[in-house]
């Protein structure tokens, strides 16, 4: 019952918490909302404007920086620039054509072209002892007179790689070893089809010697370093392949920059046609490769997909961006990852640039940070809400306590004080009636019975208005206690004569056992009110055949008093809920036997006072246990009070 008429109002109140709270955090949250649109549909003006930018700075970059990387190429020197350009890293390779759109760089010649014919008849004779009849001792001696005789330095140094090439097959490997060493100082010398003897005879003394040890590594530098350098004459495809044969022989080691530059353009020098000559950037025939074309034909750039994508993003680097955003290029084909894109154009292969948010910064700092903070609002707005109406709450279920409580009392009152009214105005109206009559033993004997009735009336209802004027000192926290070092064997004692003049017949149920002397510090009134209330509480919930027990005891430092029944007892819930303000276990008892609830209240509060404790120990239908302990007063107190000492009031 008491659940169901606070149940109401909590509910209501958690309604008037919940929905405004609800309504708040859902306004905070669309306001953030719309401010975030907000903020993004400025962001995308701004973002749109740099775009359109930085679009229109890579289509002006990307036609300027061919033009002028076109005018620097010397016909001349073609593998100069062809390496100058790849070195820069804004291509992957190049095809250099003159003037009238031949290629020049990488050359189309082969490397298993028939040497030019020697007009002297010793080389026919040589080469069919060498090949024909494997007669290599008289072939390397007829190339021997030969690089002697032979009017060119290229032939002599023909002639001498001939000779190499007999005495490594008689196992001469001393010989051709030192013929090579010989071929490797011939550094400008070329044959016919522009390939270096230098650099084809230090590949030749590599695959010689034993490999790691320190004339294989230092030939080894030395060709790299021949390689890298185009400022040594050689052909391109004696380049790319003296490149992928020092690869295989020394995978690890071996460092070429331009290893992959010449290998694309070789294939790109294998499919060369019309197609690279168009204007405008395009995909080649080669998968994956872009190619676009100088004005004037001479320079063709090849990109692979990633290298153009990073060097047009290049080209925008100094447009300026928001520390959340960063360009992307995507091609035609692909979805893009950007929130916005644009086309760069025909031009430029219908790639598309745009912008992306970065992964680990999905919103600005300022926009993340106002986020925060009227996040932090909310939950502070609601946790302030929460506790306000906590605190509401409280004071609302102490409000209706209260009220109860005051129902309750007026209630109790009410009837406490009508039974003895009602009884006492009964009994006088009847002894005014009988003043009339005679005056005789009978009258006088039941007039005496009466005014004993109407004494018992007025004491009881004296003890109802004593424990309501306690009771409502106590809760005011007004009550004055006199304390003195009493023996509990007094308090006793007092006790049961007040309890005998309230009951009759007390002797016969109740049993007192007394412990030896315990002095204790107290106020001796209050003290009796607690143990007469006890004892009243044994007698009202007990049957006719009632046996109520009163012990004292001690256990050195407290003092132990006991009051036992075998009254109807109590369960746990109800033990619980005993020493409660105008709790009644059975209010039938109550009603017929008198009492308001208050006693084990008023007990509870006094022992408290006194610094003592008091549990209960109940079974149903088998009876209760009340056991109040207090402390013992100290030596220096017990004899003051046997000196005449006043004792302290608190």
């Amino acid at each position: 019952m008491r659940d169901d008429r606070l149940a109401w109002p909590i509910l209501l109140l958690l309604l008037i918490v919940l929905v405004p709270s609800v309504g708040m955090m859902w306004m905070m949250r669309e306001a953030i909302r719309n401010e975030r649109l907000a903020a993004d549909q400025r962001l995308q003006e701004a973002y749109e404007i740099q775009l359109q930018s930085a679009s229109q700075m890579i289509r002006d970059r990307w036609t300027d920086q061919i033009e002028r990387e076109a005018e620097t190429l010397d016909a001349e020197q073609p593998g100069v620039d062809f390496e100058r350009l790849v070195s820069q890293g804004a291509v992957d390779s190049v095809l250099i054509c003159d003037d009238q759109g031949n290629l020049i760089y990488p050359d189309v010649q082969g490397l298993n072209q028939i040497a030019a014919t020697e007009s002297d008849p010793r080389w026919r004779q040589a080469q069919r002892l060498e090949f024909a009849e494997q007669q290599y001792d008289a072939a390397r001696d007829i190339y021997a007179e030969l690089s002697r005789d032979e009017a060119t330095l290229a032939s002599r140094c023909r002639a001498q790689q001939a000779q190499v090439r007999c005495s490594l097959k008689l196992n001469e490997t001393a010989a051709a070893l030192n013929l090579l060493n010989k071929l490797a100082r011939q550094k400008e010398t070329l044959d016919e089809q522009g390939r270096s003897f230098a650099a084809a005879a230090e590949l030749q003394m590599l695959e010689v010697l034993v490999p790691d040890t320190d004339q294989w590594n230092d030939v080894s530098r030395q060709l790299q370093s021949r390689l890298n350098d185009y400022r040594n004459p050689m052909s391109s495809s004696q380049r790319q392949f003296l490149m992928n044969r020092l690869k295989d022989l020394d995978p690890e080691n071996i460092r070429l920059p331009t290893h992959g530059a010449e290998l694309l353009a070789s294939e790109a020098a294998a499919v060369y046609d019309s197609q690279f000559a168009t204007p405008g950037l395009k995909l080649t025939s080669l998968p994956g490769v872009w190619g676009r074309v100088s004005s004037d034909g001479r320079l063709i750039e090849l990109y692979k997909t990633k290298t153009l994508k990073q060097r047009l993003l290049e080209l925008a680097n100094n447009v300026p961006l928001s520390k959340n955003v960063k360009f992307v290029m995507s091609l035609p084909q692909e979805v893009s990852t950007g929130m916005m894109d644009v086309s760069l154009g025909a031009d430029l292969g219908g790639l598309r640039l745009g912008l992306a948010r970065l992964p680990q910064n999905g919103v600005d700092g300022s926009s993340q940070q106002r986020r925060a903070v009227h996040v932090w609002i909310a939950l502070l707005v609601f946790a302030i809400t929460c506790v306000l109406a906590w605190l509401l709450s409280m004071v609302l279920q102490r409000r209706l306590r209260l009220a109860r409580l005051k129902n309750d009392l007026v209630a109790t009152v009410s009837h406490e004080l009508k039974t003895p009214l009602s009884s006492i105005r009964l009994l006088v109206d009847t002894l005014l009636d009988s003043d009339q009559d005679v005056s005789t033993v009978e009258s006088q004997t039941r007039n005496r019975e009466y005014l004993e009735l109407i004494s018992h009336e007025n004491a009881r209802l004296t003890r109802l208005i004593d424990n309501f004027l306690t009771f409502s000192r106590i809760d005011q926290r007004r009550q004055k206690f006199d304390f003195q070092i009493i023996d509990l064997r007094d308090v006793v004692e007092q006790a049961v004569a007040v309890f005998r003049e309230h009951w009759s017949d007390v002797d016969s149920c109740l049993k007192i056992h007394h412990a030896p002397s315990a002095f204790i510090s107290g106020d001796k009134d209050a003290l009796v009110t607690v143990v007469v209330n006890l004892l009243e509480n044994a007698w009202k919930y007990s049957d006719e055949n009632r046996q109520i027990s009163l012990a004292t005891s001690t256990d050195g430092t407290h003092v132990l008093l006991a009051v036992q029944d075998n009254g109807i007892g109590m369960n746990a819930r109800m033990t619980s809920r005993v020493f409660e303000r105008f709790f009644q276990v059975d209010q039938r008892v109550a009603r017929s036997r008198g009492g308001c609830g208050l006693g084990l209240s008023i007990v509870h509060a006094i022992v408290d006072s006194h610094g003592g404790s008091i549990r209960v120990e109940s079974e149903p239908d088998v009876g209760s246990t009340f056991t109040v302990r207090l402390p013992v007063a100290s030596k220096s107190e017990e004899h003051r009070n046997l000196v005449g000492d006043e004792g302290m009031v608190r």
